[in-house]
């Protein structure tokens, strides 16, 4: 397709909604196997913990792949990555379809790798887009997350109760879990295909002799964090992708095998609150563009984040379905609508011409919480039996990192502050305040106590 002689304005429609459309299957492919956990579980005979490791080795994967692609975008162009990105995903899918268990980790290392598909959309976006623009097009694109989720929430289950009717059989046969992976594979391939038109005009600043390297890698991470403000949106984007993960991971699993939800039940709820996320998005970025700060936008995201979270955590039988979907509204609406204003943040603050490297570099820091918030949820799944306490958890980081947005970025380093913190706690005539303060707190709690049980 020639773009050459095109408006701007026509181009960068064509940049937003092929990204967006592949960010909405790459994320359909993120959630089949949170979909199928609980049927998988059963055919196997193992418990349904076993996803916390699935994300663990996803995660491990895609770590690795955000590190060092930033060279890969550079020299093979990032239309033609988006692509790889998808066939990976698809491939993933196909993985799984087979039904052989032993093989399912390299199902979750094609899926990791596959995650890179993020940086190679912004390095688009971020050539293509207007900087004063720039919160509300990557938040645009971001709106493919939710949309995938929609699609996702609706199509999986419809899969999965799908039947055909065999006239050589003489009935209806009907998908499992293996054939509707095998189906997903072949939509998320198909987009692959949809997307071929545009590489040559958005992969024509490629430059082909660029070589990768290992110290390239290392180098884009030392920029990340020893600069102050992309250090603090390496931390967001830790501590909201690693909520992120546990919604994706096991919001569903929650639903179903916890609080007895079908899956059309658990699927409904789930797409119907992945999909506000569609416009809350764009009001981020809208806000972040225009009237506030990007920065205030997601210290304000971090506290929704944090109260939604641990609300989460409380979930039980005696909730209702529409409570239920107000609070994951809510967690949809923060956890999981940050991603436009700090890809865009990302970019404005990336050195020039490495925009996707940079990019890359900050999402490690998410494919680490998502290798380390569903590993610890699945441990604590395993260890306690309640899918509350993970949710709990990981409220925590995200109400530290709401501290850290409503301040100026500290330009020190983190560990030598925490250090001070504690040596200023340290001092000897504030050890007895919070010794005073910690007896008479007991003694007032042994005192309630005491009525209690009297």
């Amino acid at each position: 397709m020639n773009m050459e002689r095109m408006d701007w304005r026509v181009v960068l429609t064509f940049a937003t909604s092929s990204m967006l459309l592949q960010q909405a299957f790459s994320y359909v492919c993120q959630i089949v196997m949170p979909f199928l956990a609980d049927r998988l579980a059963e055919e196997f005979g193992i418990s349904r913990a076993w996803l916390g490791m699935y994300l663990f080795i996803q995660n491990i994967a895609a770590i690795a792949a955000a590190m060092g692609c930033g060279a890969l975008i550079v020299r093979l162009g990032p239309l033609r990555i988006s692509q790889y990105c998808l066939l990976l995903m698809g491939g993933s899918l196909f993985v799984i379809a087979t039904g052989v268990l032993w093989l399912y980790p390299l199902a979750a290392i094609l899926l990791g790798a596959a995650s890179v598909s993020t940086p190679a959309s912004s390095h688009i976006l971020a050539r293509f887009c207007p900087p004063r623009l720039a919160p509300l097009i990557f938040s645009v694109k971001q709106t493919g997350v939710p949309v995938g989720a929609l699609i996702g929430g609706l199509l999986i289950p419809a899969l999965l109760g799908l039947g055909i009717y065999s006239a050589t059989l003489g009935n209806s046969v009907h998908l499992d879990a293996f054939g509707t992976a095998f189906v997903c594979g072949l939509l998320v391939y198909s987009i692959a295909v949809i997307l071929q038109p545009l590489r040559a005009h958005f992969d024509s600043d490629r430059k082909p002799d660029t070589k990768f390297s290992f110290s390239g890698a290392v180098q884009t991470m030392r920029i990340v964090v020893s600069d102050a403000k992309l250090r603090d949106l390496a931390m967001l984007s830790f501590t909201l992708g690693g909520l992120q993960a546990i919604w994706s991971g096991f919001f569903i699993l929650f639903l179903i095998d916890r609080l007895d939800y079908t899956e059309v039940e658990a699927g409904t709820a789930f797409a119907i609150a992945s999909f506000t996320a569609v416009g809350a998005r764009i009001l981020w970025g809208w806000l972040g563009s225009t009237i506030v700060s990007p920065r205030l936008v997601l210290g304000v995201l971090c506290i929704l984040a944090t109260i939604s979270a641990a609300l989460t955590g409380f979930y039980d039988v005696g909730w209702s379905l529409n409570g239920l979907i107000a609070v994951a509204i809510v967690y949809n609406i923060s956890s999981l609508s940050w991603h436009g204003v700090l890809l865009a943040e990302t970019a404005r603050l990336a050195p020039e011409g490495q925009v996707g490297g940079i990019t890359g570099g900050v999402l490690a820091f998410t494919s680490v919480a998502m290798m380390i918030y569903p590993a610890v949820y699945g441990g604590l799944l395993a260890a306690t039996d309640s899918y509350g306490i993970g949710f709990i958890f990981g409220a925590v980081p995200a109400l530290f990192c709401a501290f850290v947005f409503f301040n100026p970025p500290f330009e020190g380093s983190w560990l030598g502050e925490i250090l001070r913190g504690f040596g200023w706690v340290l001092h000897p005539t504030r050890l007895v305040v919070l010794l005073i303060l910690s007896v008479i707190s007991m003694a007032g709690a042994a005192i309630l106590v005491f009525q209690r049980l009297v």
